[in-house]
């Protein structure tokens, strides 16, 4: 994170919908191929990583690797971002704790990822929503070719 950069306590909790439409802006339409800058935008990527790690809490460094893979490969699609560094990033953020011999990651309790997001957001599915803003984008896409 920039400067571990936390996001505004003072500024109300993300909802669902906001949370929704920064991560197809981020994922889809930023043309970004690096983490961005702003602090907010990276709480919003990480959210969405702790979001596919799913309700496991602890993990070893080979199961969080192929989850963060998954993450790097069909979600956040940055050119310059590998899963090493996006574990470094959750870790350095907060979101997990690493043991000291570096073999277990745990996912936080506390924190920016639980308590700068409204609890809906806990609820969502970043696969599903980035795969349906793709279909939507498709269908517009079309929908103006069509009209050419």
């Amino acid at each position: 994170m920039k400067n571990n950069e936390p996001m505004n306590i003072n500024e109300k909790l993300m909802n669902a919908n906001e949370f929704k439409k920064r991560l197809v802006k981020l994922c889809l339409r930023s043309g970004l191929s690096d983490f961005p800058k702003a602090a907010m935008d990276q709480h919003v990527l990480l959210k969405s990583v702790m979001l596919t790690l799913g309700e496991t809490a602890v993990f070893t460094e080979k199961e969080i690797n192929a989850k963060l893979k998954h993450w790097v490969d069909h979600i956040g699609t940055f050119q310059l971002l590998d899963h090493v560094t996006l574990r470094r990033r959750l870790v350095d953020a907060g979101y997990v704790s690493r043991s000291s011999n570096g073999a277990t990651y745990q996912i936080a309790e506390s924190g920016m990822g639980v308590e700068g997001f409204e609890t809906a957001v806990n609820h969502l599915n970043p696969t599903q929503i980035l795969t349906e803003a793709r279909a939507e984008i498709e269908r517009r896409k079309q929908a103006y070719l069509t009209k050419q």
